[in-house]
């Protein structure tokens, strides 16, 4: 959207205006006033049409840069909207964008989670975005740098709705067992430096039983716990503000408390499938690892390829 778009939403928003007294207004023709109120239209405003004019009826329900009430002061200040795009992460691998950009998209064709796992995005019904970050990050920080990104959003889903949502060690959010929210977290690592992480978010809100219809035992979304919707503007908003204060304020044992006092299955006899051991989950290292009591002592894990299930 440009500043004519957003001048004729102004103007229309409160009243009815002519095609022909916009026109004047910005100096061009009619048949360019209809092209920008079709693009308006386009983007999901709601626009009456009459002999009289134009007139606002309802807002685009779409995450546009125009509709969003960012409070942050860096997370977000490049942000980059798509009706739909391939993968949000893939497009911020491929361009060269400055610290804290966002990249968002209502559909992603080809959505992935960890191990090319495909990740369902339902346009207009979850969040599915990408946060850039150029920072010069010794690789022993990076597992609970990364941990920061689930335990925001687990936090902000948590105030808003009061749900009982857990961290799945490493990257995804689950509330009574289901997942609702994935991370893919790729890096650049320069000699022995990571100069480069992109975290890629995925959030299930308002999907229905039928939008979850083909991974209904395994997912779940924010609406379908809660039993109503909730504003995707607001959430968003407030999930890049508690992101951005905690990178601000990174505190490497705080954040390793607040995630492990959420952690699904902790004290609980779990499997990871990639390394075939079993036992009791204790918890978190100091690097963000998990410990696993199996044999008899205490080990601990760190690759986030790993793959955590409950044991039967």
């Amino acid at each position: 959207m440009d500043k004519t778009d957003l001048f004729i939403l102004e103007q229309i928003r409160k009243k009815r205006v002519s095609g022909k007294e916009l026109s004047k207004i910005l100096g061009v023709s009619r048949t360019a006033i209809w092209k920008k109120i079709k693009k308006l239209e386009d983007l999901g405003y709601k626009i009456s049409h009459n002999k009289k004019g134009y007139l606002l009826l309802s807002r685009s329900p779409y995450l546009l840069p125009s509709e969003l009430n960012l409070k942050t002061k860096w997370i977000g200040k490049n942000y980059i909207f798509f009706r739909s795009v391939s993968s949000t992460n893939i497009y911020a691998k491929e361009n060269d964008f400055p610290d804290g950009t966002v990249v968002f998209a209502e559909n992603q064709i080809s959505g992935r989670g960890r191990k090319g796992r495909k990740w369902i995005s339902t346009e207009g019904k979850g969040l599915y975005f990408s946060v850039v970050l150029k920072k010069n990050l010794s690789p022993t920080d990076l597992l609970v740098y990364s941990l920061v990104f689930p335990l925001s959003v687990k936090k902000v889903i948590k105030n808003k709705t009061g749900l009982p949502v857990k961290i799945k060690w490493p990257n995804d959010l689950y509330i009574n067992n289901r997942k609702i929210s994935g991370f893919l977290i790729e890096t650049e690592i320069e000699g022995n430096c990571v100069t480069k992480l992109i975290a890629g978010i995925g959030i299930n809100l308002n999907q229905t039983e039928e939008d979850l219809s083909i991974i209904k035992n395994i997912a779940s979304s924010v609406r379908l716990e809660l039993g109503e919707e909730v504003d995707r503007k607001e959430i968003f908003s407030q999930i890049l503000s508690e992101i951005e204060k905690n990178l601000d304020n990174f505190d490497r044992e705080s954040v390793l408390k607040e995630v492990e006092e959420s952690l699904l299955w902790k004290g609980e006899k779990v499997r990871l499938v990639d390394e075939k051991v079993e036992g009791i989950l204790i918890g978190l290292n100091e690097l963000g690892g998990i410990r696993i009591f199996t044999d008899n002592k205490i080990k601990d894990y760190y690759s986030g390829d790993l793959t955590i299930r409950r044991a039967e």
